[in-house]
């Protein structure tokens, strides 16, 4: 009797633990979803600007800690318009002050269009004066329509990726005057990656309060196709560069070698 008394209480307590750690799982607070701003800027050949934006909705963190968004979670209204069409939008993000982000965008105009993708995150704040920050960028052209085609910087002063701390300007990468032309449904970069406090963030740069972003700027001709990668991360003490966004851009840059050679073949 007593041995049976003592396998009661411990089933009993045992459902009592379960249903407890239920109904704790219940009132638990949902992970939170990171919102990503997008803004897309097109000025055309007859300088008539057109603007649209909106916010990426990520979901909760992979099992990997990071924040992934692909072309699918773009608003309807940025992913096609009469200007534009993203063929590809996907990159991995942290609130720990981390964004990696790879794009496509077809150029639906017969002329040429200056165009501003900028994307930015919220951050938890780094409360130090000073911080280190690392980035990396490239870029090219896919000539879609067999009249050859180009990218290029927008101007003096202007970059192809420009990282931002906060809303305003932080560092830039392939600055005014970088280009590339292509002949006939070719593709090619810009040039080699270039980048600043890598492989480990080590270029000082200021504190962060909220937020940290990358802005692309470039000239594109009608009816091609422009794409590009920009990473940036910023960190309050030395640390290697965050694996998961390196691995990111590799897999990017070896998918557009890839398209590259089948294009040419």
């Amino acid at each position: 009797m007593a041995f049976a008394r003592f396998i009661h209480g411990h089933l009993r307590s045992g459902v009592l633990l379960g249903a407890a750690l239920v109904l704790m799982t219940l009132l638990a607070p949902p992970l939170h979803a990171l919102g990503i701003g997008v803004s897309v800027s097109s000025v055309d050949d007859q300088g008539i600007e057109v603007v649209q934006t909106g916010e990426v909705e990520t979901g909760t963190p992979g099992p990997d800690g990071y924040f992934h968004f692909g072309l699918a979670d773009l608003p309807p209204h940025i992913s096609s318009t009469g200007r534009w069409q993203f063929s590809d939008f996907s990159g991995t993000s942290s609130q720990a002050a981390s964004l990696a982000h790879s794009f496509g965008m077809i150029s639906l105009l017969p002329g040429k269009q200056s165009i501003t993708l900028t994307l930015s995150i919220p951050t938890d704040a780094l409360g130090v004066a000073t911080t280190l920050t690392a980035g990396s960028a490239f870029g090219g052209v896919t000539d879609r329509n067999g009249d050859g085609g180009s990218v290029s910087t927008s101007g003096p002063g202007t970059a192809f990726y420009t990282s931002l701390i906060d809303g305003e300007d932080f560092m830039g990468l392939f600055f005014d005057s970088t280009s590339v032309s292509v002949a006939s449904f070719l593709s090619d970069d810009l040039g080699v990656a270039e980048d600043f406090g890598m492989p480990s963030p080590s270029f000082p740069g200021p504190a962060v309060i909220n937020s940290i972003g990358i802005r692309f700027s470039f000239d594109l001709t009608g009816s091609d196709e422009a794409t590009g990668f920009g990473l940036f991360e910023v960190s309050s003490v030395p640390e290697p560069a965050s694996g998961m966004l390196i691995g990111f851009a590799l897999a990017v840059l070896a998918g557009r070698n890839l398209r590259a050679k089948t294009r040419l073949a």
